[in-house]
């Protein structure tokens, strides 16, 4: 369940970045027919906020899984490791709880929406389950990613595995990302450098003195 979650949390990133990236597609495309063609989508606006909630909620927690959330750690690093277990567990407990009220409230928003046939004020009058209930869907991947996180460092503290739920949980460390960027260049290098293979040297005619018969 554990291997899924962290599956399906990646393939959400990956909806996320699209998101963003359609967003970037749609505002060129509306500033340059504003500015060339004399008209406006008039529903630009409206599909840029949803797509940027969708994006930020789908990509939460792919973020959790990569410890890529914002801590203040700098006390927590300097602490023996008996204690920044424990801290681990609390600060996983705090996001728990936030986790779970934001998807109380979103899945609420969402079902009074559908309630009410609640539409948007564009001309797409798009009904509004429609964004909320993706936006939900995202918090509450985050808060079952954190159930199994839970889940895993409770077993791997009974288990006296404390290392390895401190790599779990501990933010990320300057050493962490400067390790990940090398990784990345190293990778688009290889990717701009494919292996040239060695070619074999072309024979050439012997050379003979000027007037000598052939």
């Amino acid at each position: 369940m554990f291997r899924r979650l962290e599956s399906i949390s990646r393939h959400a990133m990956t909806v996320a970045g699209w998101c963003y990236l359609l967003i970037t597609v749609l505002i060129c495309f509306d500033i340059g027919a504003r500015r060339l063609l004399g008209f406006s989508t008039e529903a630009t606006t409206e599909l840029t906020g949803y797509l940027m909630a969708i994006g930020m909620s789908w990509g939460l927690a792919g973020t959790l899984f990569d410890r890529g959330h914002v801590r203040i750690d700098v006390l927590v690093q300097k602490l023996p490791l008996q204690v920044r277990v424990w801290l681990h567990l609390l600060s996983l407990g705090a996001l728990l709880v936030a986790s779970l009220f934001f998807v109380y409230g979103a899945l609420s928003l969402a079902k009074d929406s559908w309630d009410f046939g609640a539409t948007d004020l564009s001309t797409l009058r798009m009904p509004m389950v429609i964004p909320q209930g993706l936006w939900a869907a995202g918090l509450v991947l985050l808060l079952l990613t954190g159930v199994a996180l839970l889940a895993r460092a409770l077993r791997q503290l009974s288990t006296g595995q404390a290392d390895a739920m401190d790599r779990m949980l501990m933010a990320r460390t300057y050493e962490d990302e400067a390790a990940e960027t090398l990784e990345a260049v190293s990778e688009a290098q290889a990717q701009m450098s494919p292996p040239v293979a060695a070619a074999a040297p072309l024979a050439t005619p012997a050379t003979r003195p000027v007037g000598a018969p052939k």
